[in-house]
């Protein structure tokens, strides 16, 4: 039954491998009972396993609780190491591309300008998170395409990057500064930084991890 193996899936997805094993097993057992029952009650094969996955509930909103069960605090974990991981790149990269315009200068990163940083990167994420979760809960994931993370993020960044490509193609005289077309794509660099330190964060400390139920606070 592929269509109950691919709803289990969604339902344990970035679980931790035990649990996932566990719990995957349990739903998969009780919806084949289900349909086992609805195929002896004279549905047809197709209808009994829609029908079975449609009373289990939606697979998403369940994976989201199994994960607040499993990681009481993970979106805000998540949250923050996202945003010292953009932070930290942007620093980076910033100190990389002042070394190769300017070798000549002392290119210090002062410690006011790394809290700006992280401050507006937590202040653009924070908006970002928010209305993405306000849009998953009005729309109850039947658009889970549509709200992916990775489309989500990236696509109003590349819009915005490309608005700026055009400003320097029309006005490329305001933009003689090597550093000032550099800064026209910050934005765009920060947030593909942030959605694959978003994915990061699921392979490192999720995924092929075995979690004590009892000690996750």
């Amino acid at each position: 039954m592929k269509e109950i193996e691919r709803y289990v899936k969604e339902i344990t997805m970035n679980l931790p491998d035990d649990e996932k094993l566990e719990i995957g097993e349990e739903i998969y057992g009780h919806l084949q009972e289900h349909v086992n029952e609805l195929i002896k009650n004279g549905s047809s094969k197709e209808m009994a396993i829609r029908m079975a996955i449609e009373s289990f509930g939606n697979q998403n909103k369940l994976n989201r609780e199994l994960k607040r069960a499993f990681f009481p605090f993970y979106k805000v974990i998540r949250f923050l190491w996202s945003v010292l991981f953009v932070t930290g790149f942007l620093c980076l990269a910033s100190y990389s591309i002042m070394e190769y315009i300017h070798p000549e200068l002392e290119n210090n990163m002062p410690l006011y300008s790394v809290l700006m940083a992280m401050f507006l990167v937590f202040l653009l994420a924070g908006a970002g998170e928010a209305l993405y979760d306000a849009l998953i809960s009005q729309f109850k994931l039947k658009s889970r395409g549509l709200l992916n993370p990775w489309l989500f993020f990236l696509v109003p960044a590349l819009l915005y990057g490309g608005i700026q490509t055009l400003l320097l193609f029309n006005n490329p005289e305001k933009f003689q500064n090597n550093l000032s077309w550099v800064d026209l794509y910050t934005f765009p660099i920060g947030a593909v930084a942030y959605i694959i330190s978003r994915q990061l964060f699921t392979i490192l400390f999720l995924s092929h991890k075995k979690v004590n139920r009892n000690t996750v606070n």
